[in-house]
């Protein structure tokens, strides 16, 4: 073999191994890049594991949020209906003390001589009339009272609805990330394959 040939196949050689070498370094490059990806897919999924988690447990508080202002919607409803109710008592029992005022009226107009005992009726009936009158006042309170409670539990219904919205939609973001992490993973997997 002359030294030509002899260089030429020592050249060829080192050419082959340069590139044998390339080949290993990029192929090493590549593992090392989808071993990054996988982890950070990794954590990714995890993450994704722990919105979805957290997002479930918003929307099971808010649920429950929504349950008791519904409750308490029906609690302030009912009080103001036996408000209501006593308002209605109370003015009919003030309409019948009226009615007997009126009688007692007319019976010392109509018998001078039984003045002394009808005064001594109308004193009584106003007595009794002033006592429906102030527990008219307090059921009109107490009516307040119900309205206004029955206002807040309006307003907390409608912020554990819009919690539970938020929760819906937080657990809605969980699962898209955690789906594009399995797309991302898939296609790692194949650029690790090939």
């Amino acid at each position: 073999m002359t030294s030509t040939s002899r260089q030429q196949s020592t050249t060829e050689q080192n050419a082959a191994g340069n590139q044998s070498q390339r080949y290993q370094d990029e192929r090493a490059l590549v593992d090392l890049t989808v071993n990054e990806l996988q982890r950070d897919l990794q954590r990714v999924e995890d993450q994704a594991r722990m919105a979805q988690h957290d997002a479930h447990n918003a929307r099971q508080w808010a649920q429950q949020s929504r349950s008791a202002a519904q409750h308490a919607q029906n609690q302030a409803r009912q009080a103001q209906n036996q408000a209501q109710q006593a308002q209605n008592q109370a003015q009919q029992a003030q309409n019948q003390l009226q009615q007997a005022h009126n009688q007692a009226q007319q019976a010392q107009n109509e018998a001078q001589q039984a003045n002394q005992r009808a005064q001594q009726a109308q004193g009584q009936v106003q007595q009794a009339q002033n006592v429906v009158q102030q527990a008219q006042n307090e059921a009109q309170q107490a009516n307040q009272r119900a309205q206004g409670a029955q206002e807040r539990a309006d307003q907390a219904n409608q912020q554990a609805q819009q919690a539970e919205d938020q929760a819906q939609q937080a657990h809605n973001y969980a699962v898209q990330a955690q789906t594009d992490a399995g797309q991302i993973r898939t296609n790692a997997r194949q650029l690790q394959w090939t």
